[in-house]
């Protein structure tokens, strides 16, 4: 939940998630989550 109100609240890069998160800070294995999040969650359909 955390990510995806980063998010919304205006994250649109997987650094800015990370400084407000701290995901992504370890090996990496949730890089891809994150940057599939980030493609759903700002893509132009998903803000209708």
């Amino acid at each position: 939940m955390d990510i995806i109100n980063a998010i919304v609240n205006g994250a649109t890069t997987v650094e800015e998630i990370k400084k407000q998160t701290y995901a992504t800070d370890g090996i990496g294995c949730c890089t891809r989550q994150v940057e599939r999040l980030i493609e759903c969650l700002c893509s132009p359909e998903a803000k209708e």
